[in-house]
């Protein structure tokens, strides 16, 4: 699997590439805002783009405008938003871009278990919607 990681916070992009890497996920290229992420969604095909809502230069909803354009202009790319927070508004923004899946919206949270994120990773580019467990969410698909 082909990964774009697009994330405003140094730190947690070393350590995101870094997990990923360990468990042999190509992670083809990384971004740290809405222009830099679109542009290597465009230049790399991946399979799945990880992008955290929260992005430079505001940090409060940058990413749902990535996730936005990367829905509309690259249907077959998988999308996992990552928030510090369970926003069900924001959720139901990422299930929109894909009612019939290959969307995820997880909390940052859920990064402490590597091993877990990569299976939601592989969740996502099959296909499938996976909703972060601690945010309600009507017929929840996650674990």
């Amino acid at each position: 699997m082909r990964v774009v990681v697009v994330e405003g916070t140094p730190s947690l992009m070393d350590a995101l590439v870094r997990a990923l890497t360990e468990r042999g996920i190509e992670v083809a290229g990384t971004a740290s805002g809405h222009r830099d992420g679109l542009s290597e969604v465009a230049r790399l095909s991946p399979d799945v783009v990880v992008v955290d809502i929260h992005l430079p230069p505001g940090h409060t909803d940058e990413g749902m405008g990535v996730a936005q354009a990367i829905g509309a202009g690259h249907p077959g790319v998988g999308l996992l938003v990552l928030s510090s927070r369970a926003e069900t508004g924001y959720v139901h923004g990422v299930v929109g871009l894909r009612p019939s899946g290959g969307v995820g919206y997880v909390l940052k949270e859920r990064l402490g278990d590597p091993d877990a994120f990569v299976r939601t990773l592989r969740r996502v580019q099959a296909g499938e919607t996976v909703i972060d467990p601690l945010v309600p969410w009507p017929g929840d698909s996650s674990g």
